[in-house]
């Protein structure tokens, strides 16, 4: 009888149920995960600090250890009632695969392997890896007197979704904007995390347990799961979290090092400016620029170490005679070239206590015995100088750059013919010696839709850093390039610029919109000029109407003719042409009507004291309304307040442009300022 029992048994198979909160889970890991390694993902489009195969060797550990979570925690999801266990070697080792998908997605985006072929041949490994790691931690369970079966047809449609994911996730990395918005990576993040779910979920559809209903008399624990479910998912957060705050390190110190010099430990230039701009309505605002003369005799003739020992001191004087002349208690000290210290003071008597401080500062470079501590100390200020403060910086220059060796170990404020002369003879001599890659650079200025405030295009505007005279004003080059007739060379490499940036963003998937240039009189009248522009646009397969060239009324009339021939072969390529510094000029409106132009440019004068007075209001918006009238494309230039804001937000206006958005910044800083201006959007 015993042995006939034995012969009836036969298999039964088991129906398990799913916890439905830890698939909620296993799904929200999934998500998690994806979206920190779109979150690192982004950093290897940034020239940080750390090296980017240590972000695709992140990336791809917290995305495959994601992925494995997911699947770990899914399988203790389906409760079959019965006692099971892991293999721990076979559990650890499917891990692997999906760290090897992730790698070679990861490598594939860094890489930039756009080819279809290559983004196929990709994904199907990728898709074998993430369903090898699914059916290897499968074949780690251990049910005794259970045998695992799967169904074939559900295992080939678990892998082909497996491969699909992949290749979903590859075109989505290769092509992901360098700064993702936030709704947009949460949704690409849950939809990434939703398919390798479902890949994870149709895996287990096609599996059936087999057990002899002995088995099935046992009670099954949970008890061993609940300890390593808890434990896996505290791993997988704490790989995820050290991801997001290895990329906010890195940018946070990245930064740092932007904004501030490593040697002195001053804020640069850029917090200098920043600084001056803030100070733009003071009454009384002083600058002082502090030239450390010979310092390459230095470093050459001893060593860069004595050097950087050199600065080290002269920056301890200038807090010394910081401290004692000038009353403001934190430091207004930066570094503001490699020979050059800014100081800014905001105070009564600037002018004494300018004076003062430059006296001290150079009292204690000539008792000091170090070799080579010899300073220039130029000083500008307002009111004594000029009504402008944005004006104080360049005389300072100016100071520096016409005095040059007689005023070494002396001070002097700035005299306004003297100065302004001498420097202009210098820069005479120096613009035809502009080493243009070295010395030029371009800056970009963002322009917003009036009513949307979308951000829809940016101004290029060329800065000069001359090797000997240092930073020069684009107000002070230009009018002598344009004497010189150097401004066209200076042009064609601007357009030239400009166009390869706009393909190098195009690749990295960031629409900067329309990006308009500064054209002159004297380029306008070249006569290869327009070739010039169009060998530049095949050169880099950019759409010409991406570029917005800028001109004046002035630029058209001395041969107007001609200017007007080249505008309108411009427009034939597809450029947009705009009217920039309108209301400046003397033009009848029947000229206005038929200039060759698509927009008009209102010049800044127009928003001055507009906020108070309503006439200047009218005035604005009529202008505003005769632009609409000749159908041309209003914008406004110059605004630097919300009131100026919401005042132009009532006219049929359609761009703005000033500092209120944003000032001239690098193309690198441009991507960082739009991802925080599409989040102040989105708030």
């Amino acid at each position: 009888m015993g042995l006939l029992d034995y012969n009836l048994i036969t298999t039964v198979t088991i129906n398990g149920t799913y916890s439905q909160f830890l698939v909620i889970l296993s799904i929200l890991i999934a998500i998690i995960a994806s979206y920190a390694a779109l979150s690192l993902n982004e950093r290897l489009y940034h020239s940080g600090l750390i090296h980017p195969y240590f972000w695709v060797g992140l990336a791809s550990l917290t995305m495959g250890a994601g992925i494995w979570s997911m699947h770990f925690i899914a399988m203790s999801a389906y409760q079959l009632g019965v006692p099971m266990t892991y293999d721990p070697i076979l559990t650890i080792l499917s891990v692997l695969p999906a760290i090897f998908a992730a790698l070679l997605a990861f490598w594939m985006v860094y890489y930039r392997k756009r080819k279809y072929l290559h983004m196929w041949i990709a994904a199907m490994i990728m898709g074998i890896g993430i369903a090898s790691m699914h059916y290897l931690g499968m074949d780690a369970m251990r049910i005794p007197n259970v045998t695992i079966d799967y169904h074939a047809g559900y295992v080939l449609l678990s892998i082909l979704l497996a491969v699909v994911i992949s290749l979903i996730a590859l075109l989505i990395l290769i092509n992901q904007p360098e700064r993702m918005k936030l709704h947009n990576k949460v949704a690409i993040a849950s939809l990434l995390g939703l398919g390798v779910s479902s890949m994870h979920y149709t895996g287990m559809y096609a599996t059936s347990f087999e057990a002899d209903p002995v088995v099935l008399e046992a009670e099954g624990t949970h008890e061993l799961f609940e300890i390593l479910i808890a434990s896996v998912v505290v791993g997988v957060l704490a790989i995820v979290f050290f991801s997001i705050f290895s990329t906010m390190f890195d940018r946070q110190l990245k930064r740092r090092l932007e904004l501030y010099d490593p040697l002195t430990n001053l804020p640069n230039r850029k917090v200098f400016n920043q600084q001056m701009g803030q100070f733009k309505n003071m009454n009384e605002v002083g600058v002082a620029v502090i030239h450390l003369h010979d310092l390459d005799t230095i470093n050459n003739k001893y060593s860069y170490q004595q050097g950087d020992e050199t600065i080290k001191v002269l920056v301890d004087f200038i807090k010394q005679a910081y401290r004692k002349s000038l009353s403001r208690r934190e430091f207004l000290i930066y570094r503001i070239s490699n020979q050059k210290i800014g100081v800014i003071a905001c105070e009564f008597t600037i002018s004494k206590k300018l004076g003062a401080f430059s006296k001290d500062l150079i009292k204690r470079c000539q008792s000091e015995t170090i070799a080579g501590l010899n300073v220039s100390v130029a000083l500008a200020s307002k009111p004594k100088t000029t009504k402008n403060t944005m004006e104080i910086v360049d005389q300072a220059y100016a100071v520096i750059n016409t005095k040059g060796f007689e005023l070494i170990n002396d001070y002097a404020f700035y005299q306004g013919t003297t100065h302004s002369e001498g420097l202009r003879e210098k820069l005479l001599e120096r613009i035809r010696l502009i080493e243009y890659d070295e010395e030029l650079v371009v800056r970009y200025q963002p322009k917003i839709a009036n009513h949307s405030h979308e951000f829809i295009g940016v101004e290029a505007l060329i800065r000069w850093n001359d090797r000997q005279l240092g930073f020069i004003s684009p107000g002070q080059f230009i009018p002598i390039a344009e004497k010189t007739g150097d401004i066209h060379p200076i042009t064609l490499w601007l357009i030239e610029r400009v166009c390869k940036q706009i393909k190098e963003w195009q690749w990295a998937g960031f629409d900067v919109g329309q990006v308009a240039i500064n054209l002159s009189n004297r380029t306008l009248i070249e006569d290869t000029f327009v070739a010039d522009v169009e060998n530049i646009i095949e050169k880099y397969q950019i759409n010409p109407s991406l570029l917005e060239f800028e001109i004046t009324e002035s630029s058209i009339i001395e041969e107007e003719k001609v200017a007007l021939t080249t505008i309108e072969s411009l427009r034939e390529l597809g450029a947009t042409i705009a009217l920039d510094d309108f209301g400046t000029g003397f033009s009848s409106l029947t000229y206005l009507r038929n200039l060759p132009i698509d927009k008009m440019k209102i010049d800044k004068s127009f928003l001055e004291g507009i906020v108070e007075d309503k006439l200047a209001q009218q005035f604005l918006t009529d202008v505003i309304n005769l632009g609409s009238t000749l159908s041309l494309g209003v914008v406004i230039e110059g605004v630097e307040q919300i009131e100026e804001l919401d005042i132009i937000g009532q006219t049929s206006a359609d761009e703005i442009q000033g500092f209120y958005f944003g000032k001239p910044i690098s193309a690198h800083e441009l991507l960082d300022w739009n991802a925080s201006y599409q989040e102040k959007l989105l708030n």
